[in-house]
């Protein structure tokens, strides 16, 4: 059997090293409400979106005591009198297209991201202006809003992420208005660790091994 040169040894140790790093450095996963920047009707009351093969789905509700019955959903991309943008996932036929105080929210099914193992869930709600507020609730069952697990969150949380408290308690987690209207934005979550391929670490200190023993006894070798 022919001996492997440490060139050799030093590319399969480098394309090692390559995999166990890029299994443990991906980062956070940002499902796009709006990703084509439309500004017209979804067609449906719920709407999916994959990246990555990751999935959530969204479902537009009007609020009837904490009960919804289903709303179609509208993508919004319009620019204000002040000029700004606003972006998201509303609701058809409601004023400014946005969920309105008390009257209805939009519900996101994180089943398969939870079961997926992901971690920090956070959601993005802008058309936040001065006196207008959002909250997070969560429940277990499609359609019913639930438990306030967030909020209330006023214009200093326009546009920002802010973090699903206790995330994984529950399946679907649901965006309402507190004051005036608002419009969500984005979800984020963050993938989980890969401990299959953490676990190469000591493979790889081994190759490390391998390959200095068998560079020194090829060098002997040679000046024997």
């Amino acid at each position: 059997m022919r001996t492997q040169s440490p060139r050799q040894f030093i590319k399969l140790f480098c394309a090692l090293l390559g995999m166990v790093f890029a299994a443990s450095s991906w980062g956070a996963i940002v499902w796009d409400l709006n990703p084509s920047n439309q500004n017209a009707a979804v067609g449906s009351s719920s709407r999916t979106y994959t990246v990555s093969g990751f999935s959530i789905t969204a479902y537009g509700f009007d609020n009837h005591s904490g009960i919804g019955t289903l709303h179609e959903l509208y993508y919004k991309n319009i620019s204000d009198i002040g000029g700004a943008v606003e972006r998201g996932l509303g609701l058809v036929g409601t004023p400014s297209n946005e969920l309105q105080v008390g009257l209805h929210f939009i519900q996101f099914d994180f089943t398969a991201m939870l079961a997926a193992g992901m971690l920090n869930g956070q959601i993005s709600v802008g058309s936040v202006q001065a006196g207008e507020a959002f909250a997070i609730y969560g429940s277990n069952t499609l359609g019913t809003l639930g438990t306030q697990v967030g909020g209330i969150y006023g214009s200093a949380f326009d546009n920002q992420y802010v973090s699903i408290q206790n995330f994984g308690q529950f399946h679907f987690y649901s965006v309402v208005s507190i004051a005036d209207d608002v419009l969500p934005v984005s979800i984020r979550a963050d993938l989980p660790p890969v401990p299959e391929m953490n676990a190469l670490l000591p493979v790889a200190a081994l190759l490390l091994l391998v390959l200095s023993t068998n560079f020194w006894r090829q060098r002997a070798a040679k000046l024997a």
